[in-house]
């Protein structure tokens, strides 16, 4: 595997120019750069923060059509979503895996599955629910993963600590399970090798025009200051919740976005015995809440409010984790409690406002907007359709254009798909424990022998990053080398999720990832030490839920390992 370019000579190559500059570094962005990468255009993508630090890293995990949708009349974007979802059961199998999920269905609900319905009929929930999952069924044309009717004893058999008293029916279907960073990377490196140019912490800050076109694109390096003009013919904004701020840079009027706040709580893996997901049926506000096992974790989520403030860092408060606490322990046997939580996110959706309504019941379609200024504004949609989003989205750059140019990502496969049989067998001949080698595997595919090649050049970073958990101190040089890692908590949080898996184990690795950081990056005592503070910070914010709350986290003193 080739290293990635480093970060100056994908600056230097922007400053020559490109004929699409992405504007955003989450899924959506990373989709188009790499459809457009692969219809010929020469591509720039820039990304104000660390790629995928909004709301590509917050979300349930899952790739799905959206179960909900349905009774809410959105046929065509669940139809649309399952068709994503098999395209990316193929294109990278490592990443998306097919996923169970037990649905009970309780006598007296009012609201189940999020339908609203009058007392005459909550009898016949059950045959409504399955007349749903099997056109869900049909939509996702996948025999493999056909709804079945599950028995008490089924029940008590995936998931012992579900409430089986009242239960009216119960049922298990399918979609698919991710990590929305990981996939995001992959798109990233994909779109790379298909060469285009991404960089990380470089902000837009304005734009030239001649003539009614945009020209140029100012362009802020945030880690030195640097300032660049990028020469343009096409600027696609993908910044998601920031879209109407970057349109509003351009001097453009895209579609109204509004904000929804949707927080997850991660969970201790004893905090509920489950060997599959588990739908969360009915809600006060309507919606529904999702227990899905990820990592060795269990994921509680999500939550749906509308959100205005800060959308750099969205907090979880006390109130948001007792709603997610109180509903799952309506439906569980064992209670949950703070003390099970081991972590927290909260992530804001843009959804394409239409007044009147409640951003609980608005579309997750996206919508894109093209002007005759070069700009093309994509916004709305959800992670699993980010893939047609970016077809969308280059097709109406071709339709400027005046030219024909077809879409090539259906069949696409993404970076570490190709080569995991070898990977696999790397592995299996190496050092490492068999927890270690399935995580390599499962989190990089392919991409696991260059982690593996840092670890037979030094064996030393074969160490865990923290005990109990899988992640190796190779996978905090690999992000540097291969990823554009800047900071302890791009690697943290957002290279290998310790920091949303476990905050406590994440707070004692810190020190070690910091002193990897250095040597790879240059660091000095100092920068050390102001990363490791700006991770403590960053840490201390996320605990502020927690009732009783210590006034900082933390950081075990570097002990002087070998890395």
């Amino acid at each position: 595997m080739v290293p990635t370019p480093s970060r100056q000579e994908a600056l230097d190559a922007l400053a020559g120019g490109v004929d699409v500059l992405v504007v955003g570094g989450g899924i959506t962005g990373a989709g188009v750069a790499l459809d457009a990468a692969a219809r010929g255009y020469r591509v720039g993508l820039v990304e104000r923060r660390d790629f995928a630090s909004g709301t590509s890293s917050r979300s349930t995990r899952l790739v799905h059509g959206g179960i909900r949708y349905l009774p809410q009349g959105h046929v065509g974007l669940v139809r649309d979503a399952l068709r994503e979802r098999q395209l990316l059961f193929r294109l990278a199998p490592y990443l998306v895996r097919p996923l169970g999920f037990v649905v009970p269905l309780y006598r007296g609900a009012r609201r189940p599955l999020g339908m609203p319905l009058p007392a005459l009929l909550r009898p016949l929930a059950p045959l409504g629910v399955r007349l749903g999952l099997a056109a869900y069924d049909r939509f996702s044309r996948d025999p493999r993963l056909r709804h079945r009717v599950l028995s008490p004893q089924e029940v008590a058999q995936l998931v012992p600590d579900l409430r089986t008293e009242s239960l009216q029916a119960a049922f298990l279907y399918w979609d698919g399970q991710t990590d929305d960073v990981r996939l995001t990377h992959a798109v990233l490196a994909t779109a790379r090798a298909t060469g285009a140019w991404t960089v990380n912490y470089a902000e837009v800050v304005g734009f030239e025009r001649s003539a009614g076109r945009i020209r140029a694109v100012g362009v802020v390096d945030r880690l030195t200051g640097r300032t660049l003009e990028v020469p343009v013919r096409w600027v696609v904004n993908a910044a998601g919740i920031w879209a109407e701020r970057v349109a509003n840079l351009a001097g453009e009027a895209p579609v109204r976005i509004r904000h929804s706040k949707g927080v997850h709580l991660v969970l201790r893996p004893e905090a509920v015995r489950a060997s599959s997901a588990v739908v969360i049926p009915e809600t006060d506000d309507g919606r529904l809440a999702f227990l899905v096992p990820w990592r060795g974790r269990l994921v509680l989520g999500t939550t749906d409010e509308p959100y205005e403030a800060d959308l750099d860092e969205p907090p979880v408060t006390p109130e948001d984790a007792c709603y997610l606490l109180d509903h799952a322990n309506r439906y569980l046997r064992t209670g949950l409690r703070a003390e099970h939580v081991t972590a927290v996110y909260a992530g804001i959706r843009p959804l394409v406002s239409r007044p009147g309504v409640s951003t609980a019941v608005l579309s997750r379609d996206h919508v894109v907007v093209a002007s005759e200024s070069g700009l093309v504004t994509v916004t709305g949609g959800k992670l699993t359709t980010y893939r047609r989003m970016a077809q969308d989205t280059v097709d109406a750059v071709v339709r400027l254009e005046g030219v024909r140019r077809a879409c090539r990502t259906e069949t696409a496969v993404l970076a570490g798909t190709e080569g995991m049989e070898e990977a696999e067998r790397q592995l299996s001949n190496s050092p490492l424990d068999p927890d270690q080698r399935q995580h390599l595997l499962a989190t990089y595919g392919s991409a696991a022998m260059p982690v593996l090649g840092l670890v037979h050049q030094r064996p030393e970073l074969a160490e865990r990053l923290a005990p109990g958990l899988p992640h190796v101190a190779a996978e905090v040089v690999y992000a540097c080398r291969w990823e554009y890692a800047q900071t302890v908590v791009d690697c943290l949080y957002l290279r290998t999720r310790l920091a949303v898996l476990d905050g406590a184990a994440a707070d004692a690795a810190a020190p070690q990832v910091a002193q990897l950081m250095a040597r790879e990056l240059g660091w000095t005592p100092a920068e050390v030490a102001r990363q490791l503070e700006q991770y403590r910070v960053h840490r201390s914010r996320d605990e502020g839920w927690r009732p009783g709350r210590r006034e900082g986290v933390e950081l075990q003193a570097a002990t002087g390992s070998r890395t």
